[in-house]
């Protein structure tokens, strides 16, 4: 019997593992059930991204393609139609009101709490009579992101894109891995750490014609796809633009982040 069968059977139920809690999270909304989610370490925008990875079935750390970006616009669109309300664990009485005023099918809480808060919120499962499922887990284990102490570290490179609407500057900059390994000398004096430099690979104006399809980089026109949402093209959404002006740059982008990764190893 898997996670979500147990959910249809049980009104209680214990995890142990974050990625189980984000899996059946995931599957629960895709059944269409409103899902009232709290969260004590992870935050609102990791569990989002997560979860929109998780609908697009992409995997970000490997080079972006024509067709992610597509699956990623679609995958926004159908996670603004679940029945997902998220907000962050404060305290079981809280907890307990928001429930009874929200009335939800299912109710998701990360916590770190004692055995005892776990017999309440169990206890608050059976007299709301909705399932609650409680991702509980010692922090000795993650790192406050979620991640596992003893995953190894990701050298790969970053992407940082920087929009300046009121200037129309671009700016797109290769953010190196820091090396978080200090050296001693003969004397066990700790040297000081040096702090590798961004790279930029991108700083241009730009001008967007006002039927926002076309955008003019560096005297090139590029097709703005019609498959982004224009009201948030139009109000300069952040997200939209970044995701845009890395489509843009991809192979430019990916050749470096390839290079950059290769000085890493």
């Amino acid at each position: 019997m898997n996670e979500f069968e147990c959910l249809e059977n049980e009104k209680f139920i214990i995890l142990k593992n974050r990625e189980l809690m984000i899996d059946l999270l995931h599957e629960t909304c895709l059944k269409g059930l409103n899902c009232l989610c709290f969260l004590e370490s992870l935050s609102k925008e990791d569990l989002v991204q997560k979860l929109l990875l998780k609908q697009a079935e992409i995997d970000i750390n490997q080079n972006l393609t024509k067709e992610d970006y597509k699956l990623l616009v679609q995958a926004i669109h159908d996670i603004c139609n679940w029945g997902l309300y998220v907000e962050k664990f404060q305290t079981l009485t809280k907890t307990n009101n928001k429930i009874k005023k929200l009335k939800p099918d299912c109710v998701f809480i990360e916590s770190e709490q004692d055995i005892t808060a776990q017999k309440h919120i169990k206890s608050m499962a059976e007299k709301r009579q909705v399932p609650i499922v409680l991702t509980f887990y010692n922090d000795e284990t993650f790192n406050a992101d979620g991640s596992h102490k003893l995953k190894n570290i990701n050298k790969k490179p970053q992407v940082k894109i920087i929009i300046d609407f009121i200037d129309k500057n671009l700016k797109i900059d290769i953010v190196p891995t820091k090396d978080k390994k200090s050296k001693q000398n003969n004397n066990s004096n700790i040297q000081a750490i040096k702090t590798p430099k961004n790279y930029r690979l991108v700083n241009s104006n730009f001008e967007i014609t006002k039927d926002l399809k076309t955008i003019l980089v560096d005297n090139h026109t590029y097709a703005i796809p019609d498959y982004y949402n224009i009201d948030m093209i139009k109000n300069e959404d952040e997200k939209t633009w970044q995701m845009i002006f890395y489509q843009i740059f991809a192979d430019k982008i990916n050749a470096e982040l390839i290079n950059r990764s290769k000085i890493c190893i």
